[in-house]
C-alpha cells in the first residue's frame, strides 16, 4: 500500500491495525492517560512543601530529587503517548488538545520547581562541591554536576519562575510551524511519468524528485517551493519567533550567543561547530567533482538542483515489502551481536513502527519513546530502497534508547542529542556494507555507490550548509539586523551557490527552501547530523574490519546513556570529535567514492 502512484491517502481509521504502532503498553486507553494526567498534576502541591528546605538540608534535597525523578519518569509516558497520538493524525483536534495539555503540564511543573536550582546554588562553592560526595545524592550526580558547572547561567528564584512560566509562549513558533506544515499545507497535483495525476505530499516529494522524467522533477520542485513561497511572510514570521526565542533565552542566561547557549548543554565547544564548517568547506571541490560526474552520467548539458536526486542507474526501481526490509536489516546488524539483533527483531514484530502515510500524519521519520515505553518509530514507508535506509536509521535510534534504558537508571538514561545520530548512521553504514555483499551486479553496485554518495551529500554537506545558515541568521539577528524574508532568501541562495558550485544551475526557487526545513526549529541541531555521520563512519569501519575492542567500545557507549559528557562517550567508541580529523577521514571516504563512481560509469 501507499505507493507513489496512489492519488489519495487513507484516513487514519482506514489504516490496518497491524501497520500501526501499538501504544497500549503505555496506556491501554485515553481515559487512563487522563487519569494519570490528573494524578501527576495533583503531585504539584507536594513540590511546594520543599521550598525553603533544600538549600541547607541534604536529606530534604535527596527526597526532593527522588520526587522529581518519579514525576519526570511518569511525565515521559504521558508526553510520549500524547505526541505519538498527535503525530499519527495532526488534524485530530482531540489529540492536539491532549498534546497541548501535556506540554502545559510540563510548564506547570517547571514553574513549581523553579526554586530548585537557586536553593542548591545558595551554598558556597565548597559546599556545592561536597554535595557530589554525599551518599544520599549519588543517584543524582549527573544533574547535580550539570547544575554546578552552569551555576553562572542560572537566575534568581523569582527570575527562574518567570522564565519557566514563559516556556509555552517561547515554544509557540515550532508548534505552529509543525501543525501548519503537516496538517494545513497542501501542494499541487501534477502528472507523474506515466501520465497519472499525483498530488504532491511530503512523503511523495522525494520520490518525485527521483523520477527519471525531468518534467516531473521540475514540476514537483517548483510546486513544493512555489507553495512555500506563497506563504513566505508567514514562514518568515515563524522562523523569526524561533530565533528571537533562542536569542532571548541565551541573553537572559548570560551566554555570549545563542550558539554557545545551545552547545553548552552538550558540553561542546563552539570550536567543534566551526571545525565542522571549515573542514566540510575544504572538501567542497570533492562535492563539485561528484556533481560533475553526475551531470555527465545523466547526459545533461547543465545540471539543475532538481536533477541531483535521480538514481544514476536507469530502471533501478526495486520495491521492497516491509517484511523484506525487516529481514535485510536483521542480517545487516549481525556484526553488532545477538543482543542488538534481538532488539531489532522485537521492534519489527511487536508493532513499534507506524509504517505508512495517512491523511494528516506527520511527515518524515523519527524514533521516540519514554524510559518505560517501547522506543517507537514513525515513518511513511513506500517500499523504496531509500525507505529501507530510513528504517535502518530509525531502528538505530530505537536500539540506542533500548540499551540505555536497560543499563541506566532513569535519571541518566536519556542520552544527549549530540551522540544520538551515531547509532542511527552506524546502522546505515552496516546496511550499506551488507547490501554491497548481496547486490553484486554492476547496476546494483553503481546504485549503492551512488546512494552512499548521496547519504554523504545529504547528511554531511547539506546539514553543514544548514548549520552555516543557522549560524549566519543568529549572527545577523544578534547584530541588530532586521529579520526579513529577503535576508533569509539571500543567505540561503548564496550558500546553495557555494555548496553546489559553478557546475550546477542554482534555480531561483531554491532560495525559499529554508521555509520547509523543520530542523531550523530545533536550536542548532543540524550540525549533529554531520558530526554524528562522521563519527559513525569511523566506528562502523573499525567494527567491520574486526578491530580489537571496537564493538565493545561502541556498545558501551550506547549503554552509557548520559552518564558522561557526549565527547567522552564518543571517545569510549574510539572517536575524538574535539579534533577535525574524524570529519576529515569521513570526507576522504566520500572523495574515494567519487573516484569509484567515475570508474564504474566508465
Amino acid at each position: 500500500m501507499n505507493l507513489m502512484s496512489e492519488i489519495t491517502l487513507p484516513d487514519r481509521k482506514d489504516v490496518k491495525e497491524e501497520d500501526t504502532w501499538d501504544l497500549s503498553p503505555i496506556f491501554a486507553g485515553d481515559e487512563l492517560w487522563d487519569k494519570e494526567f490528573h494524578s501527576i498534576r495533583s503531585t504539584i502541591s507536594d513540590i511546594s512543601k520543599y521550598q525553603g528546605q533544600i538549600g541547607s538540608s541534604v536529606p530534604s534535597l535527596a527526597r526532593f530529587l527522588h520526587l522529581l525523578d518519579d514525576i519526570s519518569r511518569r511525565m515521559g509516558n504521558l508526553s510520549v503517548y500524547a505526541h505519538l497520538r498527535h503525530d499519527q493524525d495532526m488534524a485530530d483536534v482531540k489529540y492536539q488538545a491532549m498534546n497541548d495539555r501535556a506540554q502545559r503540564l510540563y510548564v506547570e511543573i517547571d514553574t513549581a520547581t523553579s526554586f530548585l536550582v537557586p536553593e542548591i546554588l545558595s551554598r558556597d562553592e565548597e559546599e556545592l562541591t561536597a554535595l557530589l560526595d554525599e551518599e544520599e545524592l549519588k543517584f543524582a550526580a549527573v544533574p547535580l554536576r550539570s547544575i554546578i558547572r552552569n551555576r553562572e547561567h542560572y537566575l534568581s528564584q523569582r527570575e527562574e519562575k518567570v522564565l519557566a512560566m514563559a516556556g509555552e509562549a517561547l515554544d509557540a513558533a515550532p508548534r505552529t510551524f509543525s501543525i501548519f506544515n503537516n496538517a494545513d499545507l497542501t501542494f499541487p497535483t501534477i502528472k507523474d511519468d506515466k501520465g497519472s495525476d499525483v498530488t504532491i505530499t511530503h512523503a511523495k516529494f522525494m520520490g518525485l524528485l527521483m523520477s527519471p522524467d525531468r518534467r516531473v522533477r521540475r514540476e514537483a520542485f517548483q510546486g513544493v517551493l512555489g507553495t512555500y513561497d506563497s506563504f513566505k511572510n508567514t514562514m518568515t514570521s515563524l522562523l523569526d519567533g524561533e530565533f528571537k526565542s533562542r536569542t532571548f533565552t541565551s541573553q537572559v542566561r548570560k551566554y555570549p550567543s545563542a550558539l554557545e547557549a545551545s552547545l553548552d548543554d552538550d558540553e561542546v565547544s563552539p570550536a567543534v561547530y566551526q571545525n565542522l564548517i571549515e573542514t566540510v568547506r575544504e572538501f567542497l571541490p570533492s562535492l563539485h567533482r561528484y556533481l560533475e560526474v553526475r551531470r555527465r552520467a545523466m547526459g545533461l548539458d547543465e545540471l539543475h538542483i532538481y536533477d541531483v536526486y535521480v538514481p544514476l542507474v536507469e530502471d533501478f526501481d526495486r520495491k521492497l515489502s516491509f517484511k523484506e526490509s525487516n529481514d535485510i536489516i536483521i542480517e545487516a546488524l549481525r556484526p553488532l551481536g545477538d543482543e542488538v539483533v534481538g532488539i531489532a527483531r522485537k521492534g519489527f514484530n511487536d508493532r513499534w513502527i507506524d509504517r505508512y502515510e495517512n491523511r494528516g500524519k506527520r511527515s518524515g521519520a523519527y524514533s521516540s519513546g519514554s524510559y518505560d515505553s517501547n522506543p517507537y518509530i514513525l515513518m511513511n514507508y513506500e517500499g523504496k530502497v531509500h525507505d529501507l535506509f530510513t528504517l535502518a536509521h530509525e531502528m538505530g535510534h530505537s536500539i540506542h534508547t533500548s540499551l540505555s534504558s536497560r543499563e541506566q537508571p532513569h535519571i541518566q538514561a536519556e542520552y544527549k542529542i549530540f551522540v544520538a545520530e551515531v547509532a542511527s548512521t552506524t546502522n546505515e553504514n552496516l546496511l550499506m556494507d551488507h547490501l554491497k555483499k548481496i547486490w553484486t551486479t554492476p547496476d546494483e553496485r553503481l546504485y549503492l555507490v551512488n546512494h552512499n554518495l548521496e547519504e554523504f551529500r545529504g547528511t554531511v554537506f547539506r546539514q553543514t550548509m544548514f548549520a552555516q545558515f543557522e549560524l549566519e541568521i543568529c549572527r545577523r539577528l544578534e547584530g541588530g539586523e532586521p529579520f526579513t524574508s529577503e535576508m533569509l532568501c539571500d543567505i540561503y541562495g548564496d550558500l546553495n551557490r557555494e555548496y553546489f558550485g559553478p557546475g550546477v544551475v542554482v534555480d531561483d526557487e531554491i532560495k525559499i527552501e529554508w521555509a520547509r526545513i523543520p530542523h531550523f526549529y530545533y536550536n542548532f541541531y543540524v550540525y549533529k547530523y554531520a558530526t554524528g555521520y562522521s563519527a559513525a563512519t569511523d566506528i562502523s569501519r573499525r567494527i567491520l574490519s574486526g578491530e580489537e575492542g571496537a564493538l565493545e567500545g561502541y556498545l558501551s557507549m550506547l549503554k552509557a546513556g548520559r552518564s558522561k559528557p557526549p565527547l567522552e562517550l564518543l571517545k569510549m567508541a574510539g572517536v575524538d570529535l574535539s579534533s577535525p580529523e574524524p570529519i576529515r577521514r569521513g570526507l576522504e571516504v566520500f572523495d574515494s567514492l567519487v573516484t569509484e563512481l567515475d570508474r564504474l560509469l566508465e
